[in-house]
């Protein structure tokens, strides 16, 4: 794949993100992207090949993200970044183009969402593994099962209508979500870390 194919998959993966995928036709990509729509065949063989290739690139970069979080942090920051990766993701995503794609290219959507789950539950799992270790984390905890029910309140937050827009986008919202996944799972030494730490999410009552 040479730096021109890269670059035209590059834009049309952002077009797709902002605009959804079936009400941009082949003509309408290549007038945004600056180029021809002989140009465009040249590297595409249709508008599906281009959709695969964009949707492929937007995985990978979502995978960078997560990728670029810090190992070395310990797992209480670890985890306020994994979850600010995925307060981001949820503010940033289009509920159009996951209309397009499990409508009108459903192996696409499946291998996508297959994808997401995967990662993201490797992330929560591994971060809850690594807690337990540190002793930030209750010992007696199963990181499978919170492990799932993290990745299913994610999956609920972004295709629930009982929680707007606003407050879905909130900073509010992030913390008492945050808030409710940490002081469920801390443990002594966890709390003390928090108080001594982050103090902004000890309240009244945990104090």
């Amino acid at each position: 794949m040479d730096s021109k194919e890269k670059e035209i998959i590059a834009q049309a993966a952002e077009i797709f993100s902002r605009y959804g995928i079936k009400s941009i036709t082949m003509d309408e990509l290549a007038r945004q992207i600056g180029i021809s729509k002989k140009t465009l065949y040249q590297y595409f063989t249709d508008k599906n090949d281009l959709v695969e290739k964009a949707l492929n690139t937007i995985m990978a970069q979502n995978q960078c993200l997560m990728n670029s979080i810090d190992k070395n942090l310990n797992a209480i920051e670890e985890m306020m970044e994994v979850y600010r990766y995925v307060n981001e993701m949820i503010r940033s995503r289009n509920p159009i183009l996951e209309f397009d794609l499990e409508r009108f290219f459903p192996q696409l959507f499946k291998k996508l969402r297959e994808t997401h789950r995967l990662h993201t539950y490797n992330m929560m799992l591994e971060n809850l593994k690594k807690g337990k270790a540190e002793a930030y984390y209750r010992t007696d905890i199963d990181e499978d099962i919170l492990a799932k029910l993290s990745l299913l309140r994610i999956e609920y937050f972004m295709h629930s209508d009982l929680i707007t827009t606003e407050e879905l986008h909130s900073n509010k919202f992030f913390t008492e979500v945050f808030k409710y996944h940490l002081f469920g799972i801390i443990s002594k030494k966890g709390r003390q870390y928090i108080q001594n730490n982050h103090p902004e999410f000890i309240t009244i009552e945990t104090k």
